[in-house]
C-alpha cells in the first residue's frame, strides 16, 4: 500500500524508538552478502583508536558559534508523523523553539499523505518547516511552493543533503554522513572485539536510504580494517517488523550459519523479541548482539548481559540541533560549513553494565551532553 510505504518511510528513516505498525506487502527476504576474505591481518591498531574516540560520555555539543544577536520571534511548523516517537519528537521541538521565544505548531499526517501536511503549513503562514525522515521527493511540489514564498525547510534523519536557497533545505542533522561516521565506528567495535575474526549478520531493511547507508559504512570499514570479517545482510520488510517475524527470521539465519558470532541491527526496533527468540533457539550463546541508536530496552540488556553494544544517540539533542540552524538563519548568520559540521551530533558506544545502568530507565535513550540547553540558549542570547 503506498500509504503505509509513506509511514515507514517516515518511521525508520527517522531511525525509530519504537516498532513500527504499517501494513503493506507481505514476506521477508534474505540476502547474504560477504565482504571478501584475505590473508591480509586486521589493523586493530586503527580499529582501536576509533573506538576509544567514541568510548566515552561526549561533554560538548558540536556547535559553539554565538550569534551576534537573539533572534526575533518566529513560527514554526513541525510535521508530525502518526507514530508515537514522532510526537517525542514534536515535544522536543516545542520546549527548543520555546527556549527562543517561538511558537510551534504541529501538522499531523493524515493517511501517509506528508504532502498535504506540508501544504498546511504553507497555508497556515508560517516561518520555517521542519520535519524528520520523510525525504523530499515525497513532497516536491509542496517544497517547490514553500520556496516560492520564503519558506525554508529543516529535517532530520534524511539522505537529502542540505544546499540552502539551490533547494531550499537549511539542515538534516543525524543524516548519511552521521550513519557513515557512527557505522563505521560500530564496525571497528565488532573488528577489536573479535579480534579481527568477526562473522556479522546485519539486520536492516533496505528500502530505507538512511539504512542502506549506515551497512555501506559497516561494509567499508570492515573492507578498510578488518579483511578477514565478513558481513552478512538480513533483509527484512516492514510488514515483518510490524508482524513481529524478524526474531525468527534471525533465528532461522543464524541456526543456517553457524559461523555467524555478531548480529548488528541498524536501528533498535528490529532487535525487539531477539534476544529471546534466540534463547529459544539455542544459539543466544555463541553470537553476540550490537546495534546502532539504543533505547532503554537495548541498554538494559547491555546492562544484564543479553547484548554487547549499543551506540547512544541524542534524539533531544537532535531536534535542538535543527532549531539551532534556524536560529542562525533568522539572523542571516547560517552558512552551510556550520551545518554540515554540526549534522553529525555527538555520540557514544555502550558496551558495558557501567555505561548502560544509567540508560536503562530512560526511554528515549541519552539526551544529549550534560547541560546541552543551556549551551544553546547561551549561544543564542536568551
Amino acid at each position: 500500500m503506498r500509504t503505509s510505504s509513506r509511514r515507514a518511510t517516515a518511521l525508520v528513516a527517522g531511525l525509530l524508538v519504537a516498532v513500527l505498525a504499517a501494513c503493506g506487502s507481505s514476506g521477508s527476504s534474505g540476502t547474504s552478502a560477504a565482504t571478501g576474505s584475505s590473508t591480509a591481518s586486521a589493523d586493530l591498531t586503527a580499529a582501536k583508536a576509533v573506538v576509544a574516540s567514541h568510548s566515552s560520555v561526549p561533554t560538548s555539543i558540536v556547535q559553539g558559534t554565538p550569534l551576534k544577536a537573539a533572534p526575533s520571534k518566529k513560527k514554526v511548523a513541525f510535521i508530525q508523523c502518526a507514530d508515537p516517537s514522532c510526537a517525542t519528537l514534536a515535544g522536543y521541538m516545542k520546549e527548543s523553539t520555546a527556549a527562543l521565544g517561538w511558537d510551534l505548531v504541529t501538522f499531523s499526517v493524515s493517511g501517509g499523505d506528508y504532502g498535504a501536511a506540508i501544504q498546511q503549513a504553507i497555508d497556515a503562514k508560517v516561518n520555517y518547516i521542519s520535519i524528520t525522515g520523510i525525504p523530499i521527493a515525497l513532497y516536491k511540489p509542496q517544497l517547490a511552493e514553500a520556496k516560492s514564498r520564503g519558506i525554508p525547510l529543516f529535517q532530520c534523519y534524511n539522505t537529502d543533503v542540505p544546499a540552502g536557497p539551490d533547494n531550499d533545505l537549511y539542515s538534516d542533522c543525524y543524516d548519511a554522513t552521521s550513519a557513515d561516521v557512527y557505522g563505521k565506528a560500530m564496525a571497528d567495535w565488532m573488528t577489536v572485539d573479535s579480534g579481527g575474526k568477526a562473522k556479522i549478520l546485519a539486520v536492516t531493511i533496505p528500502t530505507y536510504p538512511i539504512l542502506t547507508a549506515q551497512v555501506d559504512a559497516v561494509n567499508a570499514e570492515l573492507g578498510k580494517n578488518c579483511p578477514d570479517c565478513k558481513l552478512n545482510k538480513l533483509e527484512v520488510t516492514v510488514n515483518d517488523l510490524a508482524g513481529g517475524a524478524v526474531p525468527q527470521s534471525v533465528g532461522s539465519y543464524l541456526q543456517a550459519h553457524p559461523d555467524i558470532n555478531y548480529v548488528y541491527f541498524t536501528y533498535n526496533g528490529l532487535a525487539n523479541g531477539v534476544s529471546s527468540a534466540l534463547k529459544a533457539a539455542g544459539v543466544a550463546g555463541r553470537v553476540k548482539l550490537v546495534g546502532t541508536q539504543g533505547g532503554a530496552p537495548q541498554f538494559a540488556e547491555v546492562a544484564n548481559g543479553t547484548a554487547a553494544a549499543w551506540s547512544a544517540l541524542p534524539q533531544e539533542l537532535a531536534m535542538w540541533t535543527m532549531t539551532d540552524q534556524m536560529a542562525r538563519f533568522s539572523v542571516n548568520e547560517w552558512s552551510l560549513t556550520n551545518e554540515r559540521a554540526a549534522a553529525v551530533p555527538p555520540f557514544y558506544i555502550v558496551d558495558s553494565p557501567e555505561l548502560a545502568k544509567p540508560l536503562a530507565s530512560l526511554p528515549q535513550g541519552w539526551p544529549g551532553p550534560v547541560g546541552f540547553k543551556d549551551t544553546f540558549k547561551k549561544l543564542w542570547g536568551v
